[in-house]
């Protein structure tokens, strides 16, 4: 396991600036007072967790949610072509859409379905990386101020994540930038109130906070920091990081980090023996489920980390399917799965009202075919989960999908009509996370959300 250790908690403006990576977004916030903390506001002392599920790959979520009455209808078989599934693939959704404008999820996703029904599950339609409200007319004569790199997988990722598309070198994300805001809601204790179980992301990578990298299996342990295997080693270890009187400050600072990640471990390792067990509810064949169900057991210790917040990163890759669409219904399957055991854990432990799961990928992908699978989109549907959300609900514009439509961009993939700031805005804001420290944590969020308004930014969170 790697440990970051919390850093200092004091805020300047060059420090918060240099943190977005110089965005010219960025500008907007110096009138803002960043002296001293960020203040956590609003919500008062209960917990409350955001657990992300990331897509790496591009999931084609118009094969996810897809309409299966009326215009929209057909337009969806004329648009896929080859790769359109049939009727039978899916379950209806029961909301208050008309019955011409009906959705249905695939069939494969029977636990989704049924969170559904329940109003424990939303979806989010139409959601993507935007630097600007854009049309089609300004991306065809060019004038269009859109995300850099746009369809591609590595600027794409970092642009969900930092919540910066305009900016390449952004060091931080904003979960990372929630974690910042609201610290001080928790109570002392080495372990960071972040945690990922695939691997270090940008993310939970904050200003003053950062998360702790774990795996998904056993105690924590760092790594050649195990007495019975390498003795030899750790007393090495030991005698070096004895010795913090030393001139050189790169070595100072490496042992004030090494010593707070082993602290932090045994705190971790301790918590994560003493706390109750879990619902024993999670597929074992399931990587995804494996990762949660770690989630799970973190939260599980929640009390006696002293949190009151805390957010999750885990991942589900595969979903970037060129060749072939055929593994897709597979896929779902196992996000599903592993969603549904572990919103049925939060509901054993009396926390389902408590945590909010939420997914994001890449992009969404062309309509179009390009034989047998589909290329790099846009705009995509994403999943909320939690008996906070206001679920049986699809929140955004589910678009017509017509090729050649008004937010076609060539092949189906569609412009944005969500941004990933109002989807982040209203998570941030049911994490306590004020109104006036949105511009904080999504320096873009003026540019789609009035935050001087009395609704939120989409209205998904109780």
């Amino acid at each position: 396991m790697n440990f970051f250790n919390t850093r200092s908690n004091k805020i300047t403006r060059r420090s918060f600036l240099e943190t977005l990576g110089g965005s010219t977004a960025a500008t907007t916030l110096l009138n803002l007072q960043l002296t001293g903390q960020l203040s956590a506001s609003e919500t008062g002392a209960d917990y409350r967790a955001l657990v992300c599920v990331f897509l790496p790959g591009g999931n084609d979520s118009f094969n996810m949610l897809a309409p299966v009455a009326g215009e929209r209808r057909a337009h969806y078989k004329e648009a896929r072509g080859s790769v359109a599934l049939p009727l039978t693939d899916y379950s209806p959704l029961q909301d208050d859409r008309a019955a011409e404008d009906r959705l249905g999820i695939h069939k494969r996703m029977a636990g989704i379905h049924q969170l559904y029904a329940e109003k424990k599950a939303a979806f989010v339609a139409n959601v993507g990386t935007l630097s600007a409200p854009v049309s089609l007319e300004q991306i065809l004569d060019r004038t269009a101020n859109v995300p850099l790199g746009l369809y591609s997988h590595s600027d794409q990722q970092a642009h969900w994540q930092t919540g910066l598309p305009d900016n390449r070198f952004a060091k931080s994300g904003w979960l990372g930038r929630i974690g910042d805001a609201i610290h001080d809601l928790n109570g002392e204790s080495k372990v960071p109130l972040s945690a990922s179980f695939a691997g270090i992301n940008t993310l939970q990578s904050g200003l003053t906070t950062s998360a702790i990298a774990s795996g998904i299996s056993g105690s924590p342990s760092l790594l050649d920091w195990d007495l019975e295997r390498n003795a030899a080693r750790q007393m090495a270890i030991a005698s070096i990081l004895s010795n913090s009187d030393r001139d050189n400050v790169y070595a100072r600072h490496w042992v004030r980090e090494n010593s707070s990640a082993i602290s932090a471990m045994a705190e971790l390792s301790e918590a994560l023996e003493q706390a109750p067990d879990v619902p024993d509810i999670f597929s074992e064949n399931n990587s995804l489920s494996q990762q949660l169900r770690a989630v799970s057991e973190m939260i599980s210790a929640r009390l006696l980390l002293n949190k009151k917040r805390q957010t999750f990163y885990v991942t589900l890759p595969g979903w970037d399917h060129h060749g072939s669409l055929a593994g897709h219904p597979a896929h779902l399957e196992i996000l599903s799965t592993a969603i549904t055991e572990f919103h049925r854990s939060m509901e054993a432990m009396g926390l389902s009202n408590q945590v909010t799961l939420f997914t994001a990928s890449d992009f969404g992908r062309t309509l179009s075919s390009n034989g047998g699978g589909t290329d790099h989109g846009w705009g995509g549907n994403q999943i909320v989960v939690g008996g906070a959300v206001r679920g049986g609900k699809i929140y955004g514009e589910y678009p017509s999908l017509a090729l050649g439509g008004p937010l076609d961009t060539g092949r189906g993939r569609f412009i944005p009509t969500t941004s990933v700031d109002e989807y982040a805005g209203d998570l941030a804001r049911w994490m306590g996370v004020s109104k006036n420290e949105l511009p904080l944590i999504l320096p873009n969020i003026g540019r789609f959300y009035d935050i001087s308004g009395g609704d939120e930014p989409l209205g998904m969170m109780l």
